[in-house]
């Protein structure tokens, strides 16, 4: 890029060239002291905005030796690019309009110095004896001192205003830090002493203002009700449907109870599902079983719950003061022990606290607590129970259930401590050492020269919806060595449709494993036929019930003929429980079902009786299995 230096040929100077002298040297000798003498910038260009003039302070300002190093030159050799082409517009229109420019505030950035100025500059035209403009006269003088004063006061005045504004703001917070901290000690009361979830008064509000409803009894010599409801099947949903899906049907279910309630009476929660009512007022059986039963209604009203509609009941439980206890503490323990009672009767029931339930509750309290200790002490073991192909009589696969070796009470039956481990969510740990276990066993049958055998595991509501699962199992397989196919995952039939949605994407997930998946109870729930045909499944597990009955009902045969008909036609296996009688044995084989499982064959055994049956299983395997007689040897 060529600059106006370069475009145009040097200019002639009107002022400071010898060989134009004025007429009268001494007045050009007297102008350019006086120029070269003053503090100001004083300079002069011709049309083409080159210098033809400059003052001693112009060429110190712009950083050059000389005046006379600027002659010829313009803005453009000692001005970025941007302010040298402004300058220049800014001057064009002097020279053409012959406008003065006076007093104008500029902030100049020098190349050579490699600095920034401001300067009040003044340009004006210079006009010849016909009056043409020929050029112009600039002189600007340097601010750049008072500028930064300026800009120093300015900024302090700004802070001041932004200090005062400040002081204000803080004077009027403190003008609220009492009502402000009135209301906020209100709010921790509040939270301290009422449930975040739902609002409602949480145990420590509860036990007051049971021992004032007490006091106030006791003064008039009346009764109070206590009633401690929990909901049935609430972790399923947790589970199944996520925490928030349960955190919206507590509050629902909060709302519907609280339209129940009369002046004066309280609704609590104490935590996860469990709802406390005080009724401070007498009440005779009549008034109670009528709000007991609307109670049940409303909770079990359906709810929509994360796009599913969702159902649950309730149990109640139920203390009178006086003669179920003194204090707060007795008639809430009375009550859920109570509750429990209700529980245990199978639930969605309402039960009285009687003495016998305290010592019943102790106990279920004892088993807790044995059972959480049950993991650190070894005492858990596997029974196996052999599935054998009907065609054929071999042991083709096992099924792994747990069981409970106390060192007091003995061998727990599985009913007394599956339903509590579910309910304290101990189900979870105890199911990973299931698992665990049960392929290590495996892998040590095949080690030991036993053929590959494949394995049930029972899987929980909880394990089925736990993310980890499926990194668990396949870790579990490799540690041990066992090939996907040798593991079978039993769900049952109804967790199954819980969600089919959800359940047919984790299913997928361990069949892309390779790993099998069985249907258990199967019969016993709804299935939707449309989701079955799509789920990853390889086996249904025909239910018991319908196989006790073979013999004594009809509709039993049809049943048990339909399903394993209608199995085939969807290429999946059918193996059947709790088979018991060789009549059983021979209806199954003639409804074409696949495999067995029950004591007719053998009952659940240890794991060494497991590994002598396949033992004796491999000294047949020369033979031939097309009796089921040649297998019932093996028990000898």
């Amino acid at each position: 890029m060529t600059t106006p230096s370069q475009q145009f040929p040097s200019a002639k100077p009107l002022v400071g060239d010898t060989t134009d002298m004025s007429s009268n040297p001494f007045e050009h000798t007297l102008l350019r002291t006086l120029a070269d003498n003053v503090p100001h910038r004083i300079y002069a260009k011709d049309v083409q905005g080159r210098f033809i003039f400059a003052n001693w302070a112009v060429a110190r300002g712009m950083g050059v030796s000389h005046p006379a190093d600027l002659l010829g030159k313009t803005d453009f050799d000692f001005y970025p690019l941007e302010l040298a082409s402004e300058y220049n517009r800014q001057e064009q229109e002097i020279l053409k309009h012959g406008r003065s420019l006076l007093n104008q505030e500029e902030r100049a950035r020098y190349l050579l110095l490699k600095k920034e100025a401001w300067l009040i500059t003044t340009k004006v035209a210079v006009r010849d004896d016909a009056g043409r403009i020929v050029g112009l006269v600039g002189l600007n003088y340097e601010v750049t001192v008072q500028k930064a004063a300026e800009l120093a006061l300015q900024a302090a005045h700004a802070q001041a205003a932004e200090a005062a504004v400040r002081l204000q703001a803080t004077v009027a917070r403190l003008d609220l830090e009492v009502k402000e901290r009135q209301r906020f000690e209100q709010e921790l009361r509040h939270q301290a002493m009422h449930d975040t979830l739902t609002g409602l008064p949480n145990r420590a509000l509860l036990m007051d203002r049971i021992e004032q409803a007490i006091e106030l009894a006791r003064r008039s010599d009346q009764s109070l009700t206590l009633l401690f409801l929990d909901l049935d099947r609430f972790k399923l949903v947790n589970d199944s449907l996520g925490h928030a899906a349960g955190d919206e049907l507590l509050r629902v279910v909060t709302r519907r109870i609280g339209r129940l309630m009369r002046a004066g009476e309280t609704v609590a929660r104490l935590g996860g599902d469990e709802f406390v009512l005080l009724l401070p007022n007498p009440m005779s059986a009549e008034m109670l079983a009528n709000l007991t039963n609307r109670l049940s209604r409303v909770v079990a009203k359906p709810v929509l719950v994360a796009n599913r509609e969702v159902s649950v009941t309730c149990s109640v439980g139920y203390s009178v003061y006086p003669q179920d206890g003194g204090n707060a503490t007795t008639l809430l323990k009375h009550a859920d022990a109570a509750m429990y009672g209700a529980k245990e009767d199978g639930g969605n029931r309402v039960r009285r606290y009687t003495p016998d339930l305290s010592s019943h509750a102790g106990e279920r309290l004892e088993v807790e607590t044995q059972l959480r200790l049950a993991l650190q002490r070894g005492e858990f073991l596997l029974h196996y129970q052999p599935q054998i192909e009907i065609a054929s009589g071999r042991i083709v696969g096992v099924e792994a259930l747990v069981r409970w070796q106390h060192p007091v009470r003995g061998l727990v039956p599985p009913m007394q401590f599956i339903p509590l481990a579910e309910e304290s969510g101990l189900i979870e740990p105890i199911g990973e050492w299931v698992l665990r276990t049960a392929c290590a066993q495996a892998a040590a049958w095949q080690h030991s020269g036993l053929p590959a055998l494949r394995v049930g595991i029972n899987v929980s509501a909880r394990q089925f919806r736990n993310p980890a699962l499926e990194s668990v199992v396949a870790q579990v397989l490799a540690e041990h060595g066992l090939a996907p196919e040798q593991l079978e995952l039993e769900i049952t039939e109804s967790l199954s449709m819980k969600d089919p949605e959800e359940s047919m994407r984790i299913l997928a997930s361990f069949a892309a494993l390779g790993i099998s998946i069985a249907i258990d109870d199967f019969g016993t729930g709804y299935s939707n036929l449309a989701y079955l045909r799509r789920f990853p499944v390889r086996r249904i597990k025909l239910d018991r019930s319908f196989v006790s009955e073979l013999g004594l009902k009809s509709s039993s045969h049809a049943i048990v003929e339909a399903i394993v008909a209608m199995a085939h036609k969807l290429d999946l296996q059918v193996v059947a429980e709790g088979v018991e009688t060789t009549e059983q044995r021979d209806q199954l084989l003639r409804y074409g079902c696949d495999e067995l499982q029950g004591y007719w064959f053998s009952r659940p055994v240890d794991a060494a009786t497991c590994e002598a049956l396949l033992q004796k299983q491999c000294e047949f395997e020369r033979g031939s299995y097309t009796d089921a007689a040649v297998c019932r040897a093996l028990t000898g």
